[in-house]
């Protein structure tokens, strides 16, 4: 029984002794900057020592320096292909594997600690990340972003990594139109560090919206408000969208207040917008005569102004349908010769046609005028009909 010890022993040491002269060897090369014949030593080194956690540290300090290797070549010379593609990922499935091997590990001096290195490759796997995107390597970019991310958390660099995600999200989202993913990875950025960007907030808003849960939209909302209190100007048409969805017209009309004393005059077609939506048809009419008399010939206040007295005759022919629905004849006949319903018309058909003369091919306020035209039997224009179904078919 002594004897098998002794030669257990032995071995131990025998093996021991072999790994750290090993190791030496790359050590010395990566010291004096000879990368190649290092990795030729590693692979012996890792042949003869698959569970050694030093082994595994000091491989992932050898592809650290592969990838150095190749971004040296490619600085003087963008042409060359990379030698080792593969270094930054091995390297950090290398220190991986040592720390799972042994947390305490420690590296030899002047190397990479595990910690320390997959640190260290945050950065580049963000640079690769962007780079196969940009490529349209888009599961090349899904991938290295998802490394990054992991070595900024690491690194406890939570906005870093929240701006990571961010970006995997706009991935998902414009290259694969992946929208579970997309609203996953954005509830991931605002987790990670609730106060990297508005942007998340807003588009994880119009997804919840998508799927018409009003609560979630309102939560979002609320979150977003209180983190981003000391600039709301991203917040506020999604804010103006939620207050109309609802139906808390007065909470809209407060919004729309604060967006008009802003002073930013392209925010006022999309308050009219929402107003009108919100039936505020008097308060969409004010805003708009304000800002037309500072630029008569402004499309996009044209455009709304048109839009606004054509939701006010949609809507009273809604009234009107309803009455007919329920047999209520006499308050059918009424809506339908009201001077409202005429008024509505006739000054949709104004607006629209001012706005057409500005910008003849705007597809929505040209069928809005080409309608109008119909309902009060006023000709129409052959041009009119070509630029509406030109733009259809496109």
């Amino acid at each position: 029984m002594k004897k098998w010890m002794l030669v257990l022993v032995a071995l131990f040491v025998s093996v021991s002794a072999f790994s750290q002269s090993c190791l030496d060897d790359v050590w010395q090369c990566l010291r004096s900057g000879q990368t190649p014949k290092a990795k030729k030593f590693m692979e012996s080194c890792m042949a003869s020592n698959p569970d050694n956690a030093a082994v595994w540290l000091m491989q992932a300090n050898v592809n650290v320096h592969l990838y150095r290797y190749d971004l040296e070549k490619q600085q003087k010379d963008p042409s060359v292909a990379a030698r080792y593609p593969n270094a930054l990922e091995d390297a950090y499935n290398s220190f991986v594997k040592a720390l799972e091997l042994d947390p305490k590990v420690e590296p030899k001096t002047g190397m990479l600690g595990a910690i320390e290195g997959q640190k260290l490759l945050a950065e580049p796997f963000y640079e690769k990340a962007a780079a196969a995107v940009e490529a349209g390597k888009f599961q090349d970019g899904l991938k290295y972003y998802g490394l990054a991310a992991k070595c900024f958390e690491l690194a406890k660099m939570k906005k870093n990594a929240a701006i990571v995600y961010l970006q995997t999200a706009l991935v998902y989202n414009q290259k694969l139109n992946d929208k579970e993913n997309y609203e996953k990875m954005l509830a991931k950025c605002v987790e990670t560090s609730p106060d990297v960007s508005e942007d998340a907030y807003v588009e994880l808003y119009y997804l919840y919206k998508d799927k018409k849960d009003t609560v979630k939209c309102g939560e979002t909302l609320a979150k977003a408000k209180k983190i981003f209190a000391d600039k709301p100007e991203k917040l506020y048409e999604p804010e103006m969208d939620y207050y109309g969805m609802i139906g808390e017209q007065e909470k809209l009309l407060e919004t729309c207040d604060k967006v008009i004393a802003t002073g930013n005059e392209a925010m006022i077609p999309i308050c009219a917008t929402y107003l009108t939506n919100a039936k505020s048809y008097a308060k969409a009419e004010q805003i708009l005569t304000e800002s037309l008399a500072k630029t008569p010939n402004n499309f996009d206040l044209l455009k709304q102004m048109g839009y606004r007295y054509a939701m006010e005759y949609y809507d009273i022919q809604d009234r009107r349908q309803a009455a007919m629905n329920a047999r209520q004849y006499e308050e059918a006949t009424r809506l339908f010769q009201s001077p409202e319903r005429k008024n509505a018309m006739e000054k949709a058909h104004e607006w629209c046609e001012k706005a057409y003369q500005v910008n003849p091919d705007n597809l929505e306020n040209n069928r809005i005028l080409r309608e109008m035209k119909a309902l009060l039997q006023l000709p129409i224009p052959q041009e009119l009909n070509d630029r509406i179904n030109a733009r259809m078919k496109n």
